[in-house]
């Protein structure tokens, strides 16, 4: 009997042991769960602001690009101008 209650108390042990081990492992998984989750977000916010400056980009090179073609115009007509003085 006695052999018995020294099994059954060797077999809690490890028992007791293997839960804290699992319960560690299950803290270290949550905690590297929100570490994750903070990545995503990160993530998500920084994606959001490179859609908005690619947006911002492409209407700065549209104005740009209509600035571009009047200065042009412009220069033709200046030039225009000059062989008429001329």
């Amino acid at each position: 009997m006695q052999e018995k209650l020294k099994q059954l108390e060797l077999l809690i042990s490890k028992m007791v042991t293997r839960q804290q081990a699992l319960q560690d492992e299950n803290d270290a998984l949550k905690a590297r769960i929100r570490v994750l989750e903070n990545g995503a977000e990160k993530w998500k916010e920084t994606d959001g602001e490179v859609r908005a400056l690619k947006e911002w980009k492409k209407n700065a090179q549209t104005v740009l690009k209509r600035l571009a073609v009047k200065l042009e115009k412009e220069i033709a007509k200046a030039q225009e101008e000059e062989q008429k003085i001329v």
